[in-house]
Parts: C-alpha cells; structure tokens; sequence
C-alpha cells in the first residue's frame, strides 16, 4: 500500500531557535523526504516589536529576523523541492499586523507577513492566523493549526474534545498525545508537537516558567485510504530515534 509522509514543524522562534535540535530534525528529514512540509506557526519570533519588552542588551533589528527566517525557509525548499510547503501562522508573527495597527495605523495593509518572509515566491501556501485557523495535513481528517482550542494540564485531550476532531498544534512548547473516541467509533486525537526553540535565549525570558518546554516534532504517515498515523519525535540529549535509527545531533 502507497503511504505519503508529512513532516510538521512546531514552533521554532528563528533566529532564536535551538540550532542544534533543529538541524537534528532537518537531517531526520531528509532521510524521509516528505510530501509535505508543515509549518504550524510561530516559525519566526518578530522579537523586535513583541509587547513584552527588550533586553536593552539585545540587538532589535526587524530586518535581522526576517534574513534569518528566509534564510531556512530557503533551506526547507532546497532541501523539499517536490514536497508542498505550508505555513501556518503564529501569534508570533501576528505581531507585525498588531504592531503595525498600534503604532502605525497609516501604513496598516502596505506589507505583510507572506511579503515580508517571500512566501510566495519560495512556494508556501499561507495559513492566516484566526480564530477559524485550520488546515488538512496531507488531505487527511487530522487538522493542524497554531494554538489549541483549550487549555490547561490536559490540552490535548481537552482540544481534541472541544474541537469534536483531531487536531494537531503548536504553541504551548509541549509533548503531548491523547485519544477521545466518539460513541460511533471515531477516534479522535489531540496532538502537542513540543517546540525547537531556546529556552535559554533571552527572548523566552519574559515567561515565568517554560520546565514542561520539550524539543520535538512530528512525523504524519498516511494510507491510501485515508488512514494517518502520528510519530511524535522526542529529541533527548540532542538525539532521536526514528525508523529504528538513532540519530545524533
């Protein structure tokens, strides 16, 4: 039987990203050589314009972000060039629509996310950040999206509930897998995909906690069927184990 493979992306924060796990799960990648590639947003961190706060000890050049971030966007087509591209928007890289409504109302709608970070032209279709927010990996019933439609210690059973589907999200920087099976049968999963972030950067540091954080991504393999199944990649000491082969980064 015929299978396509996915790899989905949870959130990274480039450039301020954990260099290491996420080189380790490009290498992984390569290896499996997707269908398609799935971005679930957050991919970029626009630090620059956060509402957070700067470290005043940090460079806060827009510009500097967005060349890293094309930068391995051009690395995932070069890499995937037959593989379809998507990208899924974050409330990360929201922030350039709500800075730009706060503290630049007149130039609102001259530029956007999707312009900023060539998205048509390195070939990834766009989805917008919004409530609605959702899109079919690989044609299957399993809908990615950024956040998670609850929360609490529980969120992936409890988003997977809420939706009445199986959803598959970033966001909260967590591993995390549970099942609702529905009284006709259908099973339905929630799916928290960790993150390749930094923890250490001084960009996370405006959290008050971030232990639960866990380096990973996922792996969706479908049937011809229709049936897909998840892999849930835990990257441990910089190391991963997949198809049986150890890899190290």
């Amino acid at each position: 039987m015929n299978m396509k493979t996915a790899l989905v992306i949870p959130d990274c924060h480039i450039p301020y990203h954990d260099e290491r796990a996420y080189n380790l799960m490009m290498r992984v990648a390569k290896d499996l050589d997707p269908d398609e590639v799935v971005i679930l947003g957050d991919y970029a961190d626009f630090y620059a314009i956060n509402s957070h706060g700067k470290d005043p000890n940090m460079t806060h050049l827009l510009a500097d972000e967005i060349s890293a971030v094309v930068e391995e966007l051009t690395r995932l087509k070069r890499t995937f060039p037959k593989a379809k591209r998507v990208y899924i928007e974050g409330n990360h890289e929201f922030r350039l629509a709500r800075y730009v409504k706060q503290k630049c109302p007149d130039l609102y709608g001259t530029f956007s996310v999707p312009q900023l970070l060539e998205l048509s032209i390195l070939g990834f279709e766009f989805v917008p950040y919004t409530p609605n927010q959702k899109y079919s990996v690989l044609g299957s019933s399993l809908i990615a999206r950024h956040e998670p439609l609850a929360g609490g210690k529980h969120v992936a059973q409890n988003t997977a509930e809420k939706a009445m589907a199986s959803v598959i999200f970033g966001h909260t920087h967590r591993i995390q897998e549970a099942q609702t099976v529905t009284m006709d049968g259908q099973n339905l999963r929630g799916i928290s995909s960790g993150w390749l972030g930094d923890k250490e950067s001084q960009v996370m540091q405006y959290v008050k906690s971030h232990h639960q954080w866990a380096l990973g991504f996922s792996i969706v393999r479908m049937l011809e069927d229709g049936t897909w199944f998840n892999e849930l990649v835990h990257i441990l000491d910089y190391r991963c184990i997949v198809n049986g082969y150890i890899y190290e980064g």
